[in-house]
């Protein structure tokens, strides 16, 4: 039988108010930028509203990716899987066998090193007391990942990552 821990980290929500306040902002906005078109002439002012339009899509569909989007973790054995969810779809990110992690140790222990080849950010809100990093090595480059794990995972990471630095030597 596999030895699973599964973990979905999402974002607090915004309180109804922020988001009716938001909303409402944008329309006015998107408005006052046609009322201002149409100042431009005929010409000029189809072509503007056809910009305000594309580009109004295109920031609600942000908007809306990011309020919906969340990560999960799952321990699985010998492996840390981490996947980004939009709504219903999840789209595998990294998978980092745990024996190749290195360290892991909290955030506000992180330094810059300018032999990181990339930095995986696996979070969603601004709690950086509870963030953690870990750094692991694939194909000859060092990479990093930001994460905030429950205590449950770290114990369960950190044990894995104790007796892998003991067979390294460390």
């Amino acid at each position: 039988m596999r030895n699973v821990i599964k973990e979905v980290i999402t974002k607090k929500p915004k309180p109804f108010w922020e988001v009716i306040l938001m909303v409402l902002t944008f329309v006015v906005g998107v408005n006052f930028l046609i009322t201002l078109c149409n100042k431009l002439g005929e010409k000029y002012a189809g072509l503007a509203s056809i910009a305000i339009l594309i580009l109004s899509i295109i920031i609600c569909m942000f908007i809306i990716k990011r309020l919906l989007e969340c990560y999960t973790y799952i321990l699985v054995d010998d492996e840390l899987l981490f996947e980004k969810n939009v709504g219903k779809k999840n789209n595998l990110i990294l998978k980092v066998p745990i024996d190749d992690i290195k360290i892991i140790r909290p955030y506000r222990e992180l330094e810059n090193d300018e032999n990181i080849a990339y930095t995986y950010k696996f979070i969603c809100d601004r709690e950086y007391d509870k963030f953690y990093f870990a750094e692991f090595e694939k194909e000859g480059k060092r990479y990093r990942f930001i994460f905030k794990p429950s205590d449950r995972l770290l114990k369960a990471l950190g044990n894995k990552v104790l007796n892998n630095a003991e067979s390294w030597g460390h």
